[in-house]
């Protein structure tokens, strides 16, 4: 084993400790990939100018359906839904009064 060392090759722990690296990196990139939190790190950018097709798309309609005068409505609700209004909600009372965390700096800043 010490020969492998010393001609430059790699010792068994040191490929198995490898080994374990580039599952763990394979396993994190799937779970990233596959939660949508990440994109695939590694984008093959050759082309191949055989493969390319071009296509020529005629359109007759530059407005979409719902932009036209008033011909189809994708929305059930008519009219705008009123807003509730509670002045006893905490949401409000904190917006009046200030949270204690306000109250510390505002003290601190009259000092």
């Amino acid at each position: 084993m010490h020969k492998r060392r010393e001609a430059g090759g790699v010792s068994v722990r040191q490929a198995r400790q490898s080994a374990l690296d580039r599952d763990q990196r394979t396993w994190e990139e799937n779970r990233l990939l596959s939660s949508g939190a990440a994109l695939r790190s590694e984008v093959d950018l050759t082309f191949a100018n055989e493969d390319d097709t071009r296509v020529q798309l005629l359109v007759h309609q530059i407005r979409p359906p719902f932009l036209r005068e008033g011909r189809a409505s994708f929305s059930v609700v008519r009219e705008a839904v009123p807003t509730v209004r509670d002045a006893t909600s905490d949401f409000a009372r904190m917006a009046r009064e200030g949270s204690a965390t306000l109250a510390r700096l505002r003290e601190k800043k009259e000092r």
